[in-house]
């Protein structure tokens, strides 16, 4: 082979090696917690409670206050996606392992609807899921449990419109 198709080859070979690389790294789907508008609007309520009870009693006003102040600093209910996007809401679900195969078939694109079924003894296989009904997007990871500690199964796979539609109905 001449020593310039090897040379091509070879950075060809890189290019796609690179390509690659990147593309792991966008996989990785890091959820951060956010306040969702319950949690401030509890939070705020508290607050301005505080403030009202302190013209009555300044002991009093000043504790329900701090504890405005801190239920809006601690509580955030909602995820978001890397920070960004709509507000997510959580579940995990423990389930049966007979169901195992159909939600992993579900979630790879073999399967139309998954079975879901609740595992009653302590679930060897849970579920996080992570959505949004308005926007009909999900994101799920299936976890077995092994070693006394639950495992990946899957990668976060994303789901959007009827599919996200019809696993947020089975939960």
């Amino acid at each position: 082979m001449p020593a310039f198709m090897t040379t091509a080859v070879t950075k060809s070979s890189h290019i796609t090696l690179f390509i690659h690389n990147i593309y792991i790294k966008t996989m990785e789907i890091n959820f951060k917690r956010v306040h969702t508008g319950k949690d401030l609007s509890i939070s705020t309520i508290v607050l301005l409670s505080g403030i009202g009870l302190f013209f009555l009693n300044k002991g009093l006003g000043i504790l329900i206050a701090v504890c405005g102040v801190i239920l809006l600093l601690i509580c955030k209910e909602g995820y978001r996606k890397d920070g960004q996007g709509a507000v997510l809401t959580r579940t995990s679900e423990d389930l049966c392992k007979a169901c195992r195969a159909s939600i992993v078939d579900f979630l790879s694109g073999k399967d139309t609807t998954p079975v879901i079924k609740k595992g009653n003894e302590g679930g060897s296989v849970r579920i996080d899921v992570y959505f949004n009904r308005e926007e009909s997007i999900a994101y799920a990871q299936l976890y077995d449990f092994c070693n006394y500690a639950y495992e990946p199964a899957t990668e976060v796979v994303e789901l959007k419109g009827d599919k996200a539609a019809k696993l947020i109905s089975q939960l």
